[in-house]
């Protein structure tokens, strides 16, 4: 997998998730997530799966930026956003699918991995978006447990918080994103949905949640 996101793929995805509301900023008032944190952006990759060409060019994206060696033998998606997106990566691969809850059910097979891959398969992992990473952490605790080998991940965008990343680097898990939240602020400014001193503000909140350790 390429070191950093293919910076014309990173431009043109991120164009991408602004024009279909899928990463949307307002700075007056902040966005309320379901934490309680208030935040000038809100990601909600939802709203790409209705728009056809614009899904279609995610998975090739996705696709591009496959360069694993050896390559994948299974693709596994986080529940729940990253299973459409998996599920559409295996297809187009051929590969055995598996999705990962963040924990076991308590009921039936009281499984965390759903699907099936052959024991011991490379697995890579699909999340439509990297914040503090936890989604991403479980997934790839459960399918090793599981008993798969898991080293690499892929997400549509990402925060690039420190502390995400030093949570992934200490599980030994290569984590790529297609574009990240910077990339789709400098979309939104050009596009002149937020002026200067919003797209000033909008960078100084990502500032600080990194300095603070995302």
């Amino acid at each position: 997998m390429r070191a950093l996101p293919d910076q014309t793929t990173a431009h043109r995805i991120a164009q991408t998730l602004v024009r279909t509301g899928a990463v949307a900023f307002r700075t007056e008032p902040f966005f309320r997530l379901t934490s309680g944190t208030e935040s000038p952006v809100y990601v909600d990759n939802r709203q790409l799966l209705g728009h056809v060409a614009e899904r279609l060019e995610v998975v090739d994206a996705f696709l591009g930026a496959i360069a694993v060696q050896p390559a994948p033998e299974a693709i596994a998606g986080t529940a729940t956003a990253g299973i459409p997106w998996g599920a559409w990566l295996a297809d187009r691969l051929s590969l055995p699918f598996l999705y990962v809850r963040s924990q076991a059910k308590a009921w039936g097979k009281e499984s965390a991995v759903e699907g099936a891959a052959a024991e011991g398969a490379r697995v890579l992992v699909i999340e439509d978006l990297a914040f503090s990473a936890g989604s991403l952490a479980d997934a790839t605790e459960n399918l090793r447990q599981g008993g798969f080998l898991v080293e690499d991940a892929l997400t549509i965008a990402s925060y690039e918080m420190p502390s995400a990343k030093a949570r992934l680097k200490a599980l030994g898990l290569r984590h790529k994103t297609l574009t990240t939240i910077d990339e789709a602020l400098a979309a939104a400014a050009r596009t002149g949905s937020l002026d200067e001193s919003q797209v000033s503000l909008v960078a100084a909140w990502l500032r600080d949640r990194r300095s603070a350790g995302g």
